[in-house]
């Protein structure tokens, strides 16, 4: 044996020997990688992330951001897959169109799961002072998150479609105008309809970044779901759920699905608060709402029944989530709920139906991935975890990744010529490139294998953008927002004369 010769390294090996790891060179590695990559080059910085209470609904809204992306990347990119399943006998279908399977690319469903996840997330601070006889602290946690609720979900819009609007002015996404002209638009788009809270829950398809619709009606209802709890925060316990609860109904009533599903939001956290304090014995024993909560009240029927529920919730939900854009009236099972839609979602024509249906299915779900350990587990693991991490950049960063690169990787497949040379009707072939070149689109089979290959492809790709989006914009702007509200605190000790009411309110 020769000992003397060097021991073999593989290629992976002898790459990472020659990443820089010290000064600015290493800095700077550390940022252009994606975080779970620079974590592994640089375990040092690796930071110690910690579950909480609440940190389940962290991994749902993750994976459902990731859904919303694969939604606009497959009506962008393979439209033939939307449609149900069945509706076409003369063609094909492919086995995503089935229910349930289609739920991988059904993203509306999860706007409405975001929108619970947010009431629920937004109340728990204050509703668990509430609950701990701390008003003045329920108090500092409402007046702290109305500041910083506008650098939350703005700040990280704003900078992301003026890089947009660079993209644009240096060729890389739509038509470029004069300097002057494309940063007077900018400034009309985050004013007029971005940071445009004035419209409740109206679609105002924002320009630059058409999936931002959703971002001024999160901030809108926040402010709704504020005044809310502010209201009921000195109440007892019972007449605050039914206050709440009642205002749940008058939304539906009045066709409101975005309030609906932030009080239920406040409604869920309430019951978690409730659930999971076992010091509030008193309350605990005195809401009927919670009485099975309690073990010593759980019976046999409601030990076999609650797994039941939260399957069935669990099915429902899921099917209900693959609701079609169009054709709802032929799709079986979803026709029966676009029939059993209340008044005035049924009047309301359009995508209202669907609206009601996943304002509801998304209220039960987020109870029911609460109430069952396997979900609860599955959300808090480490991928779903990360997933949640970066879910505000992923849903703002895969609209314009997807505008540079999808045609680029896609493609198209190849034309032959039509007709004969020289005739009026004569068209010359096309060359194809790209994904839809290699694999064809002629069958659902070839579309299905695109779409799959489509999506290893430009999946990284979002993942990448949207990880240095969260660490150099998202993040910044969160701090950002903190050090502006301890700047302006006003820390001084309130003189006798101001402590009493103003005879004017």
């Amino acid at each position: 044996m020769l000992h003397f010769l060097p021991r073999p390294v593989s290629g992976a090996s002898t790459l990472l020997r020659l990443v820089p790891r010290q000064g600015w060179a290493g800095n700077f590695v550390r940022q252009i990688l994606p975080s779970f990559v620079a974590d592994a080059i640089f375990p040092d910085h690796k930071p110690n992330y910690k579950l909480h209470p609440t940190s389940y609904l962290d991994g749902l809204r993750g994976i459902a951001s990731f859904i919303v992306f694969f939604c606009h990347y497959t009506e962008n990119n393979w439209s033939a897959l939307t449609p149900s399943y069945g509706l076409e006998p003369d063609k094909s279908d492919s086995f995503v169109q089935l229910p349930y399977f289609r739920i991988i690319f059904s993203g509306r469903p999860m706007v409405h799961i975001f929108f619970v996840i947010s009431g629920f997330v937004l109340s728990y601070k204050p509703i668990k002072s509430i609950h701990a006889r701390d008003l003045d602290k329920c108090y500092t946690a409402l007046a702290s998150s109305t500041f910083r609720r506008a650098f939350r979900l703005f700040g990280p819009c704003i900078a992301s479609t003026f890089i947009i609007m660079i993209l644009i002015q240096f060729g890389y996404l739509s038509h470029v105008r004069p300097w002057g002209e494309q940063i007077r638009n900018w400034i009309s788009v985050v004013f007029h309809q971005i940071t445009w809270g004035w419209d409740w829950d109206r679609d105002l398809r924002p320009g630059y970044d058409i999936h931002l619709w959703t971002i001024p009606i999160e901030f809108a209802h926040s402010m709704l779901l504020f005044m809310v709890i502010m209201m009921v925060s000195r109440v007892r316990m019972r007449v605050r759920q039914a206050m709440v609860f009642g205002l749940m109904v008058y939304c539906l009533a009045c066709g409101k699905w975005a309030g609906f599903e932030f009080l239920t939001g406040l409604f869920l956290a309430e019951w978690h608060v409730l659930k999971s304090n076992q010091s509030q014995a008193k309350e605990w024993e005195s809401s009927d709402l919670l009485d099975y909560a309690n073990p010593s009240r759980r019976s046999v029927f409601w030990r076999i029944g609650k797994p039941a529920l939260h399957f069935f919730i669990i099915a429902v939900g899921l099917f209900l989530g693959g609701w079609p854009n169009h054709d709802a009236e032929k799709t079986w099972g979803i026709r029966w709920f676009l029939e059993k839609t209340p008044s005035p979602f049924a009047e309301m024509g359009g995508l209202a139906p669907q609206k009601f249906w996943f304002g509801v299915s998304a209220a039960f779900i987020v109870w029911t991935v609460g109430e069952v350990g396997v979900l609860k587990r599955l959300f808090e693991g480490p991928i779903a975890q990360y997933c949640g991490r970066i879910s505000y950049a992923i849903y703002i960063c895969h609209g314009p990744v997807l505008d540079i690169y999808q045609k680029k990787f896609l493609g198209r497949p190849f034309e032959p010529a039509k007709g004969e040379p020289g005739q009026k009707d004569f068209k010359a072939a096309v060359v194809g490139w790209g994904v839809k070149n290699w694999f064809g689109i002629e069958t659902k089979s070839q579309i299905t294998i695109g779409w799959f290959v489509g999506l290893l492809v430009l999946g990284p790709l979002v993942i990448w953008a949207a990880d240095i989006f969260w660490r150099a914009i998202d993040n910044p702007v969160v701090s950002l927002g903190k050090k502006m509200e301890n700047a302006v605190l006003d820390d001084a000790e309130p003189s006798p004369r101001a402590q009493g009411y103003c005879p004017a309110a």
